[in-house]
């Protein structure tokens, strides 16, 4: 292999790993522009519209499977509501929660509240100074101190323990939410029965953050705060029955306290798993997978072309064919089931392996077979609910087990989702003879 050949391949490999490119990047594509409406409505254009006609305290959803590409189309999202005049901040859940730990009403707010006061200075819609990042955690910590004195946990007084130190230093209630299970435990005794104080105190604080904003505006007549809030659907859990804790915490979060997380003063987008059921009266949007088939798994030339344009505008100079010819090309495609990410994660199998340009027929059933053997072995459930995916394209949730192992499936993308009128669902190719033939 040459030199250049070399250089190419390390650009492209580089390429690839940028899985969450903004609008703005040179590698993104416009799928919802694509022919044959590929990934089903427009979620980005119709949750804007929605946005923009509701007043402040409203929250709205976006869900869909990790990897099918929410952050990009909340990155869209941002921008065309910026377009429109909203003020608009976007942060993630994982730089500010224990994406491996259940959450609880009490964290989502202490960080819904941080986090808004982070990105106002982070976006310049709120004036910097002394630890301006620390406001709204300043505001919190000077709230939960001021409480103190009239709670305990395990028969110490709260300001007498770990609390005396850590809620008086800004930056530290927010390093510690993230980082401490036990603070974060201490935190919800502390608040125990106390959720209507906490309620008010984080809507008063977005309240000053926004009439700050106000003030300073200049784009124009204000519009209102848009926070979008990504990476909720990350569930890091490392094993399966924590996994199924956080699954279950998120549930009940967006169940019973829905309510409680719609700050009054702003419009809040929330980013969901799939598995987390949300009523139909609620704003609710999908991002599906490409649909490269149909529901008889035969290929939907639509659906191709565009991932075959991903890859295009991934590769340098857009010279695909000078690592894979048209049909291998194609072959990844269909081997991804359309899950964008995975198909990115193919051709990187396959740019490790090359030890020539192009590539042959062999080295990519060869990386085909090493991504596939990384989904196996199925346990027996997984593999019964796999089949009934296949027979029927649809979630079989009629149980809590059946959402405890669905819930897992989505995760690993061992389900895909898809949509053209009415939204589907298929077992990954990838898995699909291991499943039918089981």
């Amino acid at each position: 292999m040459t030199d250049e050949d070399e250089e190419f391949l390390t650009e492209l490999y580089r390429n690839l790993t940028k899985q969450a490119v903004p609008p703005t990047s040179p590698l993104y594509v416009p799928l919802e522009q694509l022919p044959g409406q590929v990934m089903g409505p427009d979620a980005v254009k119709l949750l804007g519209r929605t946005i923009t006609m509701t007043t402040p305290g409203e929250a709205f959803f976006l869900t869909g499977l990790r990897g099918s590409g929410k952050t990009v189309q909340l990155l869209r999202l941002r921008q065309d509501l910026q377009r429109r005049g909203f003020a608009v901040v976007m942060f993630s859940a994982e730089d500010y929660l224990n994406m491996h730990e259940p959450l609880n009403i009490v964290d989502v707010l202490l960080f819904l509240v941080g986090a808004i006061s982070d990105q106002a200075v982070e976006y310049d819609l709120i004036a910097k100074g002394d630890a301006a990042t620390s406001r709204g955690w300043s505001r919190l910590g000077q709230w939960l101190t001021g409480l103190a004195p009239r709670m305990q946990v395990t028969g110490t007084d709260v300001s007498t323990g770990v609390s005396a130190g850590v809620l008086t230093t800004t930056a530290t209630l927010k390093a510690e939410l993230r980082r401490d299970t036990a603070f974060v435990a201490q935190l919800r005794e502390f608040l125990r029965g106390r959720l209507s104080e906490l309620v008010e105190q984080a809507n008063g604080i977005v309240a000053e953050l926004v009439a700050e904003m106000r003030a300073r505006w200049t784009n124009g007549e204000w519009k209102g705060l848009i926070v979008i809030v990504d990476s909720l659907d990350h569930n890091r859990a490392v094993d399966s029955e924590k996994f199924q804790q956080v699954r279950r915490a998120l549930v009940n979060l967006f169940d019973k306290d829905y309510d409680n997380l719609r700050l009054a003063d702003c419009r809040t987008v929330f980013t969901l798993p799939m598995y987390v059921p949300i009523s139909a009266a609620k704003a609710l949007r999908r991002v599906t997978n490409l649909r490269v088939t149909d529901r008889e798994r035969k290929p939907n030339a639509d659906g191709v072309a565009a991932a075959r344009q991903v890859l295009l505008q991934r590769a340098p100079d857009g010279k695909l064919d000078r690592l894979l010819d048209n049909g291998d090309a194609d072959r990844l495609v269909l081997a991804s089931g359309g899950h964008l990410r995975i198909l990115l994660g193919l051709v990187m199998e396959v740019v490790t392996q090359a030890e020539s340009l192009p590539v042959d027929a062999a080295t990519v059933t060869t990386a085909i077979e090493q991504v596939r053997n990384g989904m196996l072995p199925l346990a027996d459930d997984q593999r019964a609910m796999l089949r009934r995916v296949a027979d029927n394209h649809e979630l079989p949730l009629a149980t809590q087990h059946g959402w405890d192992v669905v819930a897992s499936l989505l995760d690993q993308h061992f389900v895909l989702g898809y949509q053209n009128g009415e939204v589907w669902y298929d077992v990954h190719p990838l898995l699909y003879n291991d499943v039918a033939s089981g």
